[in-house]
């Protein structure tokens, strides 16, 4: 199991979640992530609210986070995802904790929940994911 900086150095490359979104990993254990996002501008829509596709990048990296947490002998990406829209937000801090249902031999199953600093239920996703690659 590698320590939190080994994978956040690791996504520290990952420059859309990052570097563009603003995400922070905060927490990564086996087949679990917390990231965390800080609202500013760039996140707004012109209705005044978070955009949808914010939170979906914060559950798709979250998921990544969970799944890919031994990067130097195997390697997951998104197959396919849903997302629930519970909530909205115009500010604020989100939190997006992702949780491995099933690990098959190709294919993963993650779910993610994303709530606001008070810990409301803002988005919730399922995604499945696809095993690219084995080192040995």
């Amino acid at each position: 199991m590698k320590t939190l900086e080994e994978i956040k150095e690791y996504f520290s490359h990952d420059q859309y979640a990052m570097a563009t979104t603003g995400a922070e990993i905060l927490e990564a254990s086996e087949g679990y992530s917390k990231v965390r996002l800080v609202i500013d501008e760039r996140h707004i829509n012109g209705a005044g609210y978070v955009m949808g596709g914010v939170y979906f990048t914060l559950a798709d990296f979250a998921s990544a986070v969970a799944l890919n947490q031994e990067f130097d002998e195997k390697l997951y990406c998104a197959l396919t995802g849903n997302i629930d829209y519970i909530s909205s937000v115009q500010g604020g801090v989100l939190y997006a904790e992702a949780r491995i249902l099933k690990e098959g031999r190709k294919i993963t199953f993650s779910e993610v929940n994303i709530t606001d600093e008070n810990g409301k239920l803002i988005a919730r996703t399922n995604l499945s994911s696809y095993k690219v690659t084995e080192y040995k």
